[in-house]
């Protein structure tokens, strides 16, 4: 039996009482759904022995990946899909930490930006391997052309929310 089994079956119920009701569609999104917070448990588990979770990851990834390894705090926000209240929450930790500074740019005081500190970057670079290493599982079996038509039909979705 698989762990989706009985969302599947909830569904079909769900049809059979209101036949109007998009079945096809809603379990696509009840799969991305499933595969979202199962690539979450797993990249949180190799991140527990770090005393990191996936919100304090991304926080690092970005930065990590951004020009300068520094970016707005709003920037930031978008990019980790965090809310303001949210980040600050990770973004304090993480400072407590000694993996981040906080500052303000030159010239605006209002502009918060945030950086990695030598210790976040060896933090980030010692964690990227193990959390890909266990994440990237979810693919086997893929042939490159069936992960190149799951990317394009992802970013035809994404731009569809965009568009919303």
């Amino acid at each position: 039996m698989s762990s989706f089994d009985a969302t599947n079956k909830r569904l079909k119920t769900i049809h059979e009482r209101i036949p109007a009701f998009p079945e096809d569609l809603m379990r696509l999104l009840r799969m991305t759904y499933h595969v979202q917070k199962r690539m979450k448990d797993l990249s949180n588990a190799a991140l527990r022995k770090y005393d990191l979770v996936d919100a304090s990851y991304m926080v690092l990834a970005v930065l990590y990946g951004s020009e300068n390894e520094t970016s707005t705090a709003s920037t930031l926000g978008e990019s980790c899909m965090e809310k303001p209240a949210n980040l600050t929450r990770v973004c304090n930790d993480l400072e407590t930490q000694g993996l981040i500074v906080r500052g303000n740019r030159p010239g605006d005081r209002r502009c918060v930006m945030i950086s990695l500190t030598d210790q976040g970057r060896s933090l980030i670079e010692q964690v990227m391997p193990e959390v890909w290493g266990r994440t990237t599982r979810a693919y086997d079996g893929l042939t490159p052309e069936e992960l190149r038509l799951q990317e394009r039909l992802f970013a035809r979705q994404l731009e569809n929310l965009d568009n919303i």
